[in-house]
């Protein structure tokens, strides 16, 4: 007797109201004498009772599924490290623009504001084995900036592969395109330096370095790579050397850009103590019939009791002969900035970066200087409300078009994860 209701429970336990199998079961017991009516009755009501309404049902398969997933993590499983093994992470910068000058090749140009998200970016890293990492960045710059990339696209930033083991080996190489170990460009505002613009190279290449933490910090690296990255930067950044690409210019003649592997970095930093960073960088790169386009490069940081101070300077110790004029015009600059941290969400920021285009004589547009001056509020856990407020002062000649000195503003809501 108990045996038979037990199965009938079992039969009916699945059920959302009472199947006619077991209501024609019900009353075939009935009638044999097996239960009373008022037996059956009370059979029903708890059959009725203990059926799973469909939102538990749901809830049911969530739960599985769920059990599912944390079984093939599980040590052994098809999944197992995965929540380990991927780091993802990001940033949106949304910001603000004003200057009192559009255009500074007519000092008699009205002023020009502007909104637009100055960076998305989306990292994505993994740890394939003890030794190798898998890295690869998704950016987009200045989306719906007025004048630029307003119809900006995610690009490849960078994708490479990292092999290295400090516990059993101080060797590394980084495979892929990356940022090349060459300018660290420091900054605590919203605007990067113009060096930035400048000097950054970004690109394929292959670098091999030897590191020990243990010995003040030391890192020594080089790096091969193709093509003429950072003179070509630095002609797009306007800032000192640029290559004759007038009507004239003819290549079959003059320079024809190299495409072979030619270019390297040399670098070398080390920590000869705590929160102090020192370091050098040498990059060369192809130039005209003989000639090199060599830049030096010398860094340094130091953070202690709340102040963060840095400098940079980069000096061209070789450039190739202009085609117009046939000099070669080795421009320097010198970036010195400090960061004080007022209060856990507050830091204020000053920075100076002062230009020598290398030219014999002022000439129009040549940067001169940059002030910049901002502050850093952190309004909730990794979202930060930034100002700025930058002066670019240019070199000009006597009756001159152009303006001497552009007043910036900007606002910045950065979100990072």
């Amino acid at each position: 007797m108990g045996t038979l209701i037990l199965a009938l429970f079992m039969v009916a336990a699945n059920a959302q109201a009472l199947s006619p199998e077991t209501e024609v079961l019900l009353k075939l017991l009935e009638k044999k004498g097996v239960i009373t009516k008022s037996e059956a009755a009370a059979l029903r009501q708890e059959v009725e009772a203990a059926a799973v309404p469909a939102a538990d049902k749901e809830a049911i398969k969530a739960e599985i599924k769920e059990e599912l997933r944390e079984e093939l993590k599980a040590e052994g499983g098809a999944l197992a490290g995965i929540q380990d093994n991927i780091t993802i992470s990001g940033a949106v910068e949304a910001d603000y623009q004003y200057k009192d000058h559009r255009d500074i090749s007519d000092k008699n140009s009205d002023g020009a504001s502007d909104l637009f998200v100055s960076t998305v970016e989306i990292g994505v890293e993994a740890t394939i084995n003890d030794w190798t990492t898998a890295s690869v960045v998704f950016i987009a710059e200045d989306i719906w900036k007025e004048g630029e990339n307003e119809d900006a696209t995610a690009l490849f930033d960078q994708a490479f592969v990292t092999f290295q083991n400090e516990e059993k080996l101080p060797f590394y190489a980084i495979i892929g395109k990356t940022d090349l170990p060459f300018g660290n460009f420091f900054t605590h505002t919203v605007s990067d330096t113009e060096t930035y613009n400048a000097y950054l190279i970004n690109g394929p290449a292959a670098t091999f370095g030897f590191a020990r933490p243990e010995l003040f910090g030391l890192d020594v690296s080089f790096t091969i790579y193709e093509g003429e990255k950072l003179i070509n930067a630095l002609h797009a950044a306007g800032i000192g050397w640029a290559r004759d690409h007038s009507e004239d210019y003819d290549p079959a003649t003059n320079y024809t850009e190299t495409d072979d592997v030619q270019s390297y970095v040399a670098r070398l930093s080390v920590e000869p103590m705590e929160g102090l960073m020192l370091g050098v960088a040498f990059d060369s790169e192809p130039g005209d019939i003989d000639d090199r386009n060599e830049t030096f490069n010398a860094f340094g940081e130091l953070s202690m009791a709340g102040f963060t101070l840095d400098a940079e300077y980069f000096d061209a110790t070789s450039r190739e002969k202009h085609f117009t004029d046939n000099k070669a015009y080795e421009e320097k600059a010198f970036v010195v900035g400090l960061a004080y941290q007022v209060m856990d969400p507050f830091e204020v920021a000053a920075r100076y970066e002062d230009y020598d285009i290398g030219h014999d004589t002022d000439t129009d547009g040549d940067l001169d200087y940059v002030l910049a001056l901002g502050a850093n509020y952190e309004l909730l856990k990794d979202v930060t409300l930034m100002g700025e407020y930058r002066r670019l002062s240019y070199e000009t000649q006597a009756n001159t078009t152009y303006e001497d000195t552009v007043n910036e503003f900007n606002l910045r809501v950065a979100v990072g994860f």
